[in-house]
């Protein structure tokens, strides 16, 4: 059994229903699936290439027990819950990337930057999808969890010209802790610290992640109401065309003050700063 493909309608997956299936090399799982069995996949030491859609809710315990070939995993945000051992001896899977970024990070970080109070990782959440002791990837190499941020942000940016968008996209390589996708999503990466009880502990050691993405969210909204005011002087210029009048006359530049007004207004007062290009 090299490859296997399961029917639209199925819900579970049953415990160690591909257990030892050595030859199995890769697998997707539809988004009618919501539960995959204890070791339900356990021992299959070929298999390099999961699909999960999303749907799914539940991976088991000992799901991919030792399933040496596995290098990346992709977690959908549907999952509420990894059980214990779940990636167990996974010796290769070094990536590992959770798409419930909209849950796992706090939303008063994203709205308010280093302002807020609050980290950037919602560790509570993050627990209790992951568990505490022992842990679901207990036994891989793992160095960081990688969390997509809310898909808001990337959808930010592809409104912005080209221009804009590799200005942003070039930034965000430069960073510590804050990957670029090749489907666009921005991935905050967050250091996994392991405790000899056989758990982990995911910390954003000296806040380099949260500074980082702080930088990403100031960078967007640079070229957010950079745009903006080039539009607002595009409008005021219109407005006041006269067919007597040649074009260049009508021309007219919005003061700064106004713009900061503007910016201050719409909650963007420190985001505007030259310095953002440089930092």
């Amino acid at each position: 059994l090299v490859e296997v493909e399961f029917g639209e309608g199925i819900e579970i997956i049953g415990e160690r229903a591909f257990y030892l299936c050595m030859a199995l090399r890769s697998l997707a799982v539809p988004r009618t699936v919501t539960k995959l069995g204890t070791g339900v996949f356990g021992g299959c030491i070929n298999l390099a290439e999961v699909h999960l859609e999303e749907g799914i809710e539940i991976i088991g315990e000992r799901a991919f027990y030792r399933c040496t070939a596995l290098q990346s995993v992709t977690v959908p945000s549907s999952v509420t819950k990894l059980g214990a051992h779940a990636f167990y001896d996974c010796t290769n899977l070094t990536e590992v990337i959770l798409l419930g970024g909209d849950i796992l990070l706090n939303h008063g970080f994203l709205d308010r930057g280093l302002s807020s109070e609050v980290g950037a990782l919602n560790k509570e959440r993050l627990n209790e999808l992951i568990g505490s002791s022992p842990s679901p990837f207990r036994g891989c190499p793992l160095t960081s969890l990688k969390i997509a941020i809310p898909r808001v942000l990337p959808e930010r940016v592809a409104r912005l010209p080209q221009e804009c968008r590799l200005s942003i996209e070039g930034r965000i390589r430069d960073l510590h802790r804050v990957e670029l996708a090749q489907d666009g999503t921005i991935l905050a990466c967050f250091p996994v610290i392991r405790r000899s009880s056989g758990g982990m502990d995911v910390e954003d050691t000296d806040n380099q992640t949260a500074q980082s993405l702080h930088q990403v969210l100031r960078l967007i909204s640079f070229h957010e109401l950079k745009e903006s005011s080039i539009l607002i002087e595009l409008a005021m210029w219109k407005s006041r065309l006269d067919e007597h009048r040649a074009r260049a006359d009508c021309r007219i530049s919005v003061p700064d003050p106004a713009k900061c007004l503007i910016m201050e207004y719409c909650g963007f007062v420190r985001f505007l700063e030259p310095a953002i290009e440089g930092d």
